[in-house]
């Protein structure tokens, strides 16, 4: 029902998206260009509402990628929509409690490979095996999502990963929109994962997404993750508010993969690099395009640099993703912008929370695992293929 469900709205004349794939680097440090693009990305208006927003896929998670995207346009627009006329505190919690919608139907449309999965580990055969690695490879799927909406002068910016959201001011100044990168590098996030006994050094990046069900819902066929209190990858977003101020100009979004690239070529400041790069050219997409090919140059000079005594560079370019928003200027007198998080902390979150009961049954997704836990998947089978 929901795929493709972005297709029916109208692309946002002020925006364009600008996009690399993602390579390796030959012997003789030439780029060869991977073909396959496992991120989506989506900038649509719908009346007084505009939603401007990165999917990176990882792990092959193109599919994942497209679904999450389009069940949570959905769930914005047609599934109990957004009204314009809530509050700002009532629009945080709407945008939140729908993501997180999006992440329990995303669980729920891997129930056939679930139970596929769980049949087949009691197969020793070769065929059973294999059939396991299979569908291992399909549930490993992931993506992390960074969602703009704009409503009037409200700004609302939802992350779950490691993509970053900068607004611009008339004074080349930068307001990073989105501080809680979701990686390990996080402090907040090292100490969540502390909380539930894991070495945050055993989990990688992105420690929040949506999929991945291997370190989310099967956690505890990992070594690292047997013991763990609750999974080591979440999928609980944060939702920031803010007031777009006069001043502003531009908006710009960069997929996980861009803040990966500069931060592995030593960027230690993204937003800078960003207004330093961000030259107006003719088009939105032109400019969108310009940063993100500037920023593949940078690692792809950054490489050819490398010696080998200084070897901190992998040969592997990640794919971006950059959209670029140009706001309309406002003749009126600048006022502070207004900033204000999700009213739900979740920060030592481990699960995700329902607020309203969905149109489904609603299946706490939170102890799916293997081992002690297979009744658990064998009864949220059954509920996911009940009749509706």
């Amino acid at each position: 029902m929901e795929d493709g469900f972005v297709d029916q709205y109208s692309a946002n004349t002020d925006a364009g998206i600008g996009t690399v794939h993602s390579c390796r680097y030959s012997k003789q440090k030439k780029p060869v260009q991977n073909n396959d693009f496992l991120s989506c990305s989506t900038c649509i208006n719908n009346g007084p509402i505009k939603v401007y927003g990165i999917f990176s896929g990882f792990n092959g998670g193109d599919y994942t990628a497209k679904f999450v995207m389009n069940r949570l346009v959905y769930e914005l627009f047609q599934e109990n929509p957004i009204s314009p006329n809530l509050l700002p505190f009532q629009v945080c919690e709407e945008f939140r409690r729908k993501f997180e919608n999006t992440a329990e139907r995303y669980l729920l449309s891997s129930a056939d490979a679930l139970n596929e999965r769980l049949l087949k580990l009691e197969d020793q055969s070769e065929g059973g095996k294999n059939a396991v690695s299979r569908i291992n490879q399909k549930i490993r799927q992931g993506t992390t999502a960074l969602v703009v909406m704009i409503i009037n002068q409200d700004l609302y910016v939802l992350n779950c990963g490691s993509s970053l959201a900068l607004a611009m001011n008339s004074e080349n100044e930068v307001i990073q929109l989105n501080t809680n990168l979701h990686n390990n590098d996080n402090p907040n996030e090292i100490q969540r994962i502390k909380s539930l006994g894991i070495d945050p050094d055993t989990v990688l990046s992105p420690t929040r997404a949506i999929g991945d069900l291997k370190r989310t819902h099967l956690f505890e066929e990992t070594e690292a993750f047997k013991n763990a209190k609750g999974p080591p990858v979440i999928s609980t977003p944060d939702v920031q508010y803010f007031r777009i101020d006069p001043s502003w100009r531009h908006i710009v979004l960069l997929s996980d993969g861009v803040v990966q690239n500069l931060k592995e070529v030593e960027v230690e400041n993204i937003a800078t690099e960003v207004s330093v790069r961000l030259i107006e050219d003719h088009t939105l997409t032109s400019t969108a395009q310009a940063l993100a090919d500037s920023f593949a140059r940078k690692h792809l000079d950054a490489f050819i640099t490398m010696t080998d005594d200084n070897c901190v560079i992998s040969n592997h370019r990640e794919e971006m993703t950059v959209i670029y928003v140009k706001l309309p200027e406002v003749n009126a007198p600048a006022e502070l912008y207004e900033t204000v998080d999700s009213a739900f902390s979740t920060m030592e979150s481990t699960n995700t929370t329902m607020f309203e009961p969905c149109s489904i049954p609603y299946v706490d997704a939170v102890g799916f695992h293997s081992g002690r836990n297979y009744d658990k998947m064998r009864k949220f089978i059954l509920m996911s293929k009940a009749p509706k």
